[in-house]
């Protein structure tokens, strides 16, 4: 299968001292890949060292000190340094290749971005040329979990879409810091904190909350249309936001908005500065999810129905992809098999292969991808080696 015109590609992965991988030099064909190995084989790490060129960690949002590699049976602690690495890509995009770098210079140094040999300002710049998307086996239990794993999976695909979204989520968080601080300082101390300069915290914290809300809520909206009447072999999924910035969007402006959660936030200064958090915020917003078939939460459906409605989530973002902003993601899939019969599994691949974009597998055994296709180009991983099957 060869790469559609309008894709981006990965032709090469080159690692440095990251996780399992000393030094990695791997040329890499467009299409469909599957990487193969036991448990522990480094399979995980190779699509982590990709993920790295989305915004934020990475697909197991780890500090940048954690990913080096280190020698066999040492284990990171406070007061190990940390090891230089790096972590580079030739990206084949419709416009020529370019040259993605990530890594970390020297020991207790911060994470440097470079693109085209220049440094980068920041992994927004990387998501304007290629859009990376990934499910990990951890997401498995998103409609199970905290409301803090759905967030950042549907933020993971907003920022695909929009990624200026990334900025209005760090300044916000900055924000929601410094505010934080003040409160606590002055519920230990009993004291009454600067009211200017908590209104100026909270002013900057509703301008770019709404415009998270507003991101995350224009984007429910499209995919919405998508997915709820299926995608490929999966179900329908119907979705929505619990009660929040997103749903009040809907019920008025979005200066309306901002001034409904600046108010918010000043009555609960007290609160926040005795509980030591932000009781109120897009960084508390929850998904809603059902199984449009049978009209269950997605959190009482079976395992496998929650796989299959993790994929027609990420299948459908990708098809909005495709269609709205003409790029054509990178997935990364790991362990993608997993609950998935045969004929789904060939299902997946149909579904996946219009799109055009590279797509990144791993699983344990190299049948489970050669029943299903002869175009996927499979690797053998084992101890820190990455070779091609012939």
């Amino acid at each position: 299968m060869s790469a559609d015109s309008g894709a981006a590609w990965v032709s090469r992965l080159a690692c440095h001292q990251f996780r399992s991988y000393e030094g990695l030099d791997l040329s890499l064909p467009p299409g469909p890949l599957a990487f193969v190995g036991g448990n522990g084989a480094g399979k995980t790490n190779l699509l982590e060292a990709i993920s790295l060129f989305a915004p934020g960690r990475g697909l197991r949002s780890a500090p940048a000190a954690d990913v080096a590699r280190r020698p066999a049976r040492q284990m990171p602690g406070p007061d190990s340094p940390a090891v230089p690495w790096a972590v580079s890509i030739s990206l084949e995009t419709p416009l020529g290749v370019r040259q993605l770098g990530v890594g970390l210079d020297a020991p207790g140094g911060k994470r440097a971005l470079r693109l085209d040999g220049k440094t980068a300002t920041g992994a927004s710049a990387f998501a304007e040329i290629v859009p990376i998307l990934w499910l990990t086996p951890d997401d498995d239990a998103l409609w199970r979990g905290p409301s803090q794993d759905r967030r950042r999976f549907f933020d993971q695909l907003v920022a695909a879409f929009e990624p200026g979204h990334v900025g209005n989520g760090l300044a916000y968080a900055q924000v929601m810091r410094q505010r934080l601080k003040l409160l606590k300082e002055a519920a230990a101390q009993n004291s009454t904190p600067d009211a200017i300069w908590l209104d100026g915290l909270e002013e900057s914290m509703a301008r770019h909350g709404v415009a998270m809300a507003a991101a995350r809520r224009g984007l429910l909206r499209r995919l919405s249309d998508r997915v709820e009447g299926g995608v490929g072999p999966f179900p329908g999924a119907r979705l929505g936001f619990k009660p929040g910035l997103e749903t009040q969007l809907g019920e008025g402006s979005a200066l309306d908005v901002e001034d409904r959660f600046r108010r918010a936030l000043f009555d609960a200064r007290t609160r926040d500065g005795m509980l030591g958090q932000t009781t109120t915020g897009p960084h508390r917003s929850d998904l809603d999810v059902y199984h449009a078939g049978h009209g269950r939460e997605a959190a009482q459906c079976s395992t496998g129905e929650q796989k299959a409605l993790l994929l027609a989530l990420v299948l459908g973002h990708a098809q909005l992809l495709t269609t709205a902003r003409q790029i054509r993601p990178v997935l990364l899939l790991d362990e993608v098999a997993a609950h998935l019969d045969r004929d789904r599994r060939a299902a997946l691949l149909e579904a996946l292969a219009p799109l055009g974009g590279q797509i990144w597998m791993t699983g344990t055994e190299s049948v489970t991808f050669r029943e299903i296709s002869d175009e996927i180009a499979l690797f053998s991983v084992h101890n820190g080696r990455v070779i091609q099957d012939s």
